[in-house]
């Protein structure tokens, strides 16, 4: 950094012009981007950074007071928002590249507080019960209130094997602390199974491979439930995103025609819209869309436009609500400033930030069925009845469960699906 050559008493000009140059990009804009109020606050940072060199009770280095200042300045935007040093960017690209943090948890910052978006499935995090919503305000006994968001993930990053204490604040309950055993988290692939002739497809988080890995699904399933196949359960709970490209592709898998998505800027020229390609992978049979608290980012674009071009019914709780887009920019050799440059928009035109707010609201609970006092009476229970194998005359096995009996958002959206198979066929025949 210039300013370093000036020595203490011309820090405040150095500073000044280094922050005019970061704040405000190249030489181009300053003519015409910079009013006397500006220059005023720049001298004010410089003033204090003065200050700071001369008079704080022990030396600090330039480059630790520049880097806070920069993750200060952009930590002030949004959560999304910060610097990232050349070992940060390398750890970011190893935590996108398909090996996620030794916990499974996706984090935003909120107020301060690490906020839990979603634990991943079959994971440490997953395991031991943390929600979307959960605040993480101590990790192993450092509070972490005033730390960024890349300091908050690194801190929960570890070897595996080893343990993490979070303390957690959830509403409704005292704050709690969970130990968590670190362990590699891989890629989450996406699972599905066939019962009857419903299909039901879980995508825990968005990969390169996730669209083709559908293709695959939905056409082992097509092929072993043949005429009866029904359509398609396709369940986003707890999923935190993952790459944009991939989920307009699964997205598009569905949707014959219309936009998608669209992505807003600053100004006019920062608007992009992106609309289907020709092409149904279910020739029109249902899709019902399941989501809850821990459907974020991408996942929500999916959901959003299967809702708003019509093509599927969304049931369960309203989204997490992270409609951000960041930009990575290089800053030379100093590291890179991640910052956010545009929100996901649906296709009938409301911010993704707001959630996505399912046509059929339903709260997830327990289901508990019924116990009569008296048993139940049927003519196999009649004295003389005929001794018939179980399953009928052809034998068999007893009918499979088609969702677990405490998952009540599952269950109600098997339901609906079976009733719009029905609608569907009545329409075809």
């Amino acid at each position: 950094m210039a300013y370093m050559w000036f020595g203490v008493s011309k820090v405040r000009v150095a500073v000044v012009g280094v922050a005019v140059a970061v704040g405000l990009g190249f030489g181009a804009q300053l003519a015409h981007g910079v009013d006397t109020k500006t220059y005023g606050l720049l001298n004010l940072f410089g003033d204090t950074y003065d200050r700071v060199k001369r008079s704080y009770v022990e030396a600090v280095p330039d480059e630790k007071l520049v880097r806070a200042a920069l993750n200060g300045l952009l930590a002030a935007l949004d959560p999304e928002s910060t610097f990232l040093t050349p070992s940060d960017y390398k750890a970011l690209q190893e935590h996108r590249g398909h090996v996620y943090d030794s916990l499974g948890l996706v984090i935003t910052m909120q107020d301060g507080e690490a906020r839990v978006i979603a634990p991943l499935d079959n994971t440490p995090a997953a395991r031991a019960g943390l929600q979307p919503g959960d605040l993480i305000v101590d990790i192993s006994g450092t509070p972490v209130f005033g730390m960024t968001l890349t300091e908050t993930i690194q801190s929960l990053q570890g070897a595996p094997g080893s343990t993490v204490d979070l303390i957690l604040v959830r509403p409704g309950v005292d704050p709690f602390l969970v130990t968590l055993t670190r362990e590699t988290v891989a890629e989450p692939k996406l699972t599905y199974r066939l019962v009857g002739g419903e299909g039901y497809v879980r995508i825990p988080m968005f990969t390169d491979t996730t669209p083709a890995e559908l293709a695959a699904a939905i056409d082992k399933m097509r092929g072993q439930a043949g005429v009866n196949f029904e359509g398609v359960v396709l369940d986003l709970r707890d999923t935190p995103g993952g790459p944009l490209d991939a989920a307009l592709k699964v997205a598009d898998a569905f949707i014959e025609t219309g936009k998608m998505v669209e992505t807003r800027g600053r100004g006019d020229a920062d608007v992009k819209a992106y609309t289907a390609t020709a092409g149904d992978i279910l020739k029109g049979l249902p899709v019902v869309v399941v989501v809850d608290g821990g459907t974020a980012s991408v996942a929500e674009v999916v959901t959003a436009a299967l809702q708003d071009r019509n093509r599927g019914i969304v049931v369960g709780s309203k989204t997490f609500g992270k409609g951000s887009v960041q930009t990575l920019v290089p800053m030379g050799d100093a590291g890179y400033v991640q910052l956010t440059t545009a929100t996901y928009f649906t296709p009938a035109g409301k911010s993704i930030n707001e959630g996505v707010l399912p046509g059929t609201l339903v709260e997830q609970a327990r289901l508990v069925l019924p116990q009569s006092q008296f048993p139940r009476r049927t003519e196999a229970t009649l004295k003389g009845a005929l001794d018939i194998p179980a399953g009928g005359p052809g034998g068999g096995t007893a009918p499979v469960e088609r969702t677990d009996p405490n998952d009540y958002q599952l269950t109600r959206a098997f339901d609906l699906l079976h009733a719009l198979s029905v609608v569907h066929q009545g329409r075809t025949n």
